[in-house]
């Protein structure tokens, strides 16, 4: 049976809308769904790390600092990605989340620190800024009017080598339409 990571974004949960409609739409594969903790970004990467030991991944979907997470885990495991509005640094959307926030799905209250943000960026310098994506393996998906990160087109700058870019209006930046995105991932595993 064929396996999609689908990874949530910042502030959200595995039992997001997304990841539901995901597995209403494509009965015929298997859907996983952790929930990822940013601020823990050690304990997200273990349980990314551990999730891939486990399964045999696809496709890896991503949305925001899911997609960020999509965008490593293909290099990294050379598996296909889709990034959905993908945060390409992370540590710059933490700092705007610096103190106390709530999940948006759990309700549950935490507080982002400087500590957690120095983490995230030890990663990205380390390990995210040296990550080699490859045409073959990497789509992108993109708002016009995400609202939250504004113009993904220097993502086509960023990443020469890769020509999947489809760009969309009306979906902000949560990319409130699932149809594309099901579209995306049949289109992908048919080749």
């Amino acid at each position: 049976m064929t396996t999609i990571l689908y990874i949530h974004g910042f502030n959200s949960a595995g039992t997001t809308f997304k990841s539901q409609a995901l597995r209403t739409e494509l009965p015929n594969y298997k859907i996983i769904s952790p929930t990822f903790d940013y601020k823990q970004f050690d304990l997200a990467l273990k349980l990314l790390r551990s999730t891939f030991i486990t399964n045999k991944i696809d496709i890896v979907v991503g949305t925001s600092a899911g997609g960020f997470m999509a965008l490593y885990a293909s290099a990294k495991y050379h598996c296909k990605c889709i990034a959905i509005n993908p945060v390409t640094h992370l540590t710059d959307t933490l700092k705007r989340f610096l103190g106390e926030n709530q999940n948006y799905i759990t309700k549950q209250k935490y507080v982002i620190t400087e500590q957690d943000i120095e983490k995230c960026r030890r990663f990205e310098e380390d390990e995210f800024s040296k990550i080699v994506l490859t045409d073959e393996n990497t789509r992108f998906l993109l708002s016009n009017d995400d609202e939250l990160l504004g113009d993904h087109h220097y993502l086509e700058q960023k990443y020469p080598q890769c020509h999947h870019f489809k760009y969309f209006d009306g979906y902000g930046h949560r990319f409130t339409s699932i149809k594309p995105i099901v579209a995306e991932i049949k289109d992908y595993l048919k080749k």
